[in-house]
């Protein structure tokens, strides 16, 4: 996100071979429906634009970093961002301790890396309130750069990202966007790099077809594999519903595939009332499943400005009141809320190594879930928090 003197940018970077974590720590179910909330008015949103693209994004990191900026903000910018990110209710002080939650819970980085990062115009200062929240609450440091120069500060705010996504996410701020009149920018990134685990086996990979509407079709390279797994078909969906949990950590995938091929507009649109998080504990049942799932990449860059204003977060835009963001009285606003993410999904997760495993089959009858039209997906932690979400339509 960049805040100009006329104000900030914010953006949030993701990556999805994916995003990853591992401890116990648990945040409040208020602040997780905070969460799982605003993730859905934003997929819907950004779904009305785009759903003839394969999208991917992280509501986490769009949240992050928003969040960020609502903590700088005071009086009706401070309202509209609280209404917006579903934090009306709770305290400031409730909302940043449980951030710090989920945000220590990733700190090995071991298969989810978190990141935020502050930049700010030489000769401006963070005021240290703000500072102190943000290092203590959101591990983000502070970093002093000449917006002027708008090449080398381009070239650093990127390698930054880069590097806090294993290369996956490139050129998110161009020099263009950078100016004198540039005096802060905020940025969340999120990396995942996660392994199946019960990984699919590359030899049953075979090239099939993929229904992108009711007439035509396209050639994917399907994977399949059969086992117990936690499944279920959901009649309120019109869905059949399959969990893929990642090795070591508590991230799972959660593919939701319409049962008619020209299904997924009225998936999403049931999805807007439909809790994610009762598919936790007895929501899914543990049975014999046959999975058919494409082997996908998708990368996806999305401007938010215009969605961010239709959910009713607009004063940022234009007449923000960040007045507990930096010292000093100069109005600001945000340009621009730009989010870049990318998902590679194949045999073994998101890595290069994997093991092979052999799912047995009970006598009954398994459920047959083969993803070969267009379908929903989410990955979601413990907690059922949403960290990244979207859809496959084999473009």
């Amino acid at each position: 996100m960049r805040l100009n003197g006329n104000l900030p940018t914010i953006l949030s970077t993701l990556l999805l071979c994916l995003v990853g974590h591992s401890r116990t720590t648990s945040c409040s179910p208020q602040f997780s429906d905070s969460l799982a909330n605003f993730s859905k008015d934003i997929f819907s949103e950004i779904y009305q634009k785009n759903s003839d693209k394969n999208i991917i994004f992280s509501p986490f990191s769009i949240q992050t970093c928003l969040a960020m900026v609502r903590l700088g903000a005071d009086g009706e910018t401070a309202t509209e961002m609280a209404n917006v990110l579903n934090f009306s209710g709770q305290s400031v002080e409730k909302v940043m301790e449980n951030y710090h939650k989920i945000l220590s819970k990733y700190d090995d980085g071991k298969t989810l890396r978190i990141a935020n990062k502050i930049y700010v115009a030489k000769d401006y200062a963070v005021r240290d309130t703000y500072n102190n929240v943000l290092t203590k609450n959101f591990y983000s440091s502070v970093e002093n750069v000449d917006f002027g120069q708008e090449m080398k500060t381009a070239k650093l705010i990127n390698s930054w990202v880069e590097s806090k996504t294993d290369n996956a996410i490139h050129d998110i701020v161009s020099p263009e966007s950078l100016s004198n009149d540039t005096r802060l920018m905020l940025l969340s990134a999120i990396h995942f790099k996660g392994s199946w685990e019960k990984p699919f086996d590359a030899k049953n990979t075979k090239e099939s077809d993929f229904c992108t509407n009711e007439t035509e079709t396209i050639k994917v390279q399907m994977m399949s594999k059969a086992g117990i797994m936690s499944a279920k078909e959901i009649s309120e969906l019109d869905a059949r519903v399959v969990r893929l949990p990642y090795r070591d950590c508590d991230l799972s995938m959660i593919i939701i595939l319409p049962n008619a091929r020209n299904g997924l507009p009225d998936l999403v649109e049931k999805l807007k009332t439909f809790s994610l998080a009762s598919l936790a504990g007895q929501g899914l049942r543990t049975i014999g499943v046959r999975l058919y799932l494409p082997k996908f990449k998708t990368k996806f860059e999305v401007v938010l400005n215009d969605s961010l204003k239709k959910l009713g977060m607009k004063q940022i835009f234009s007449q923000a009141n960040l007045s507990k963001m930096l010292t000093g009285v100069e109005p600001l606003r945000v340009s621009d809320v730009v989010h870049k993410a990318y998902i590679d999904v194949n045999e073994v997760g998101t890595s290069a190594d994997g093991a092979t495993s052999i799912g047995i089959m009970p006598r009954t009858a398994p459920l047959d879930v083969r993803a070969d039209h267009p379908f929903y997906y989410v990955i979601v932690n413990e907690d059922f928090v949403p960290l990244f979400q979207g859809t496959f339509v084999g473009i």
